[in-house]
């Protein structure tokens, strides 16, 4: 099996940001999970949940990880979706085919950098809540209830790192046993 290198955390941690600067750190290929689920459905993420609901996209989802976990070739390094490790076996998945990084980004950052974004649009599952109340506090109430909802699974992650610098990253990554 490949030992892949999985980026999880919630929305706006840096999984596809610090997932590309780590994969060119290691002269890897780097793959959007997300991205792979949109170019596979022909549809945006949002389209995806209107069409087929939450079920279908985490359906479309853990399919998409079964496939890059059991792909041939060299390790990637791999950004995955907030929600992918909490559904069906994907944990085991992640583990059983890489080393787990969580991106733990206190929450005020997260709010920060997503109200900069205004991710509501394009984010299924915040755009949901966030007419029920002002976008501040939506994006606020949303990201505390999916952090506690998600923490159990993404402490599972070998390593729990706050983001930052690739060189930083890099240094923790060895410390914890990943092996380039």
């Amino acid at each position: 099996m490949p030992n892949h290198l999985y980026l999880i955390g919630l929305p706006a941690s840096g999984k596809t940001t610090l997932g590309r600067q780590l994969a060119a750190h290691y002269g890897r290929e780097f793959l959007d999970l997300d991205h792979r689920i949109v170019a596979e459905a022909g549809q945006t993420i949002p389209e995806i949940f209107a069409s087929e609901g939450e079920e279908g996209f985490r359906r479309r989802e853990a399919a998409a990880l079964a496939a890059v976990a059991s792909q041939p070739g060299p390790p990637l390094v791999v950004a995955t979706g907030g929600g992918t490790p909490c559904f069906f076996d994907n944990l085991a998945v992640l583990h059983s085919s890489g080393f787990v990084l969580w991106l733990d980004v206190p929450l005020r950052e997260l709010r920060r950098r997503l109200a900069r974004r205004n991710q509501a649009a394009t984010r299924p599952l915040l755009a949901a809540t966030a007419a029920t109340t002002t976008p501040q506090q939506a994006l606020a109430n949303w990201l505390t209830q999916t952090h506690e909802a998600r923490a159990g699974f993404y402490q599972q992650a070998r390593l729990r790192h706050p983001g930052g610098p690739v060189a930083e990253v890099a240094a923790a990554l060895a410390a914890a046993g990943f092996q380039p």
